[in-house]
């Protein structure tokens, strides 16, 4: 927790020691403010917010100052659904992992997409705290961490950098793997893949269609909510 008595430039040199790391990409806005809010270590959060700090908002002094802290809010708040929120909540224990799932859209909208269309209903996310299922999803999820076939160059999801610019990587299926597309392209490239060969991908569309099965079957096993 940041002291308002204490210097923010001598806070800045505090961290700056703890954590000399430089930023991962130029391009991405993050905030030297973001740290664990409670004792235990489990959540993450604002340490200028009043609320952790007896009352007092000390935002003013990050580099975007209060007001774009305030008002702010990142895309997924307005492109995922209220079910495919709770999904991603229901489905995460880890604070890191959620992180990385809940800021990428197509990784989110095009899993829940592709099954609730075969289902023909939309998902009640509260029966993803079922066991089972929330297993599945968490699953799901820690590809995002483990992918085999994560490119090697500098990305970061779907998104690749040079120096202070990005574009949205795209995988070169006909010209490097002589076919058309996948199906499961959005979670492919949300997944910073690259594939050497046809039968790479073949391995990664079966990795993906395995999980939306498991969880249709899972979610029909119990057609009624309890």
């Amino acid at each position: 927790m940041v002291q308002s008595s204490e210097s923010f430039d001598t806070y800045r040199e505090k961290v700056s020691e703890l954590f000399p790391q430089s930023k991962l990409f130029e391009t991405i806005y993050n905030c030297e403010f973001l740290g664990f809010v409670d004792e235990k270590r489990e959540r993450i959060g604002c340490l200028l917010h009043p609320m952790v700090n007896n009352g007092e908002d000390l935002r003013g002094n990050s580099f975007y100052g209060k007001e774009l802290c305030a008002s702010h809010q990142c895309p997924s708040y307005t492109y995922l659904t209220e079910s495919e929120k709770k999904a991603v909540i229901y489905g995460s224990d880890d604070w890191y992992l959620y992180g990385l799932v809940i800021t990428d859209i197509d990784f989110v909208k095009e899993y829940f997409r592709i099954i609730n269309n075969t289902l023909g209903e939309t998902i009640n996310p509260e029966r993803i705290k079922r066991p089972d299922l929330k297993g599945i999803i968490s699953d799901y999820f820690r590809l995002k961490e483990e992918w085999e076939f994560r490119s090697k160059k500098k990305r970061f999801g779907k998104y690749c950098f040079s120096y202070a610019e990005y574009h949205i990587a795209k995988i070169e299926y006909q010209k490097k793997l002589g076919i058309k597309g996948s199906s499961f392209d959005k979670i492919l490239v949300s997944l910073g893949s690259e594939f050497n060969s046809a039968d790479e991908l073949h391995r990664a569309e079966v990795i993906i269609q395995a999980s939306i099965d498991r969880f249709i079957d899972a979610y029909r096993l119990f057609p009624l909510d309890r």
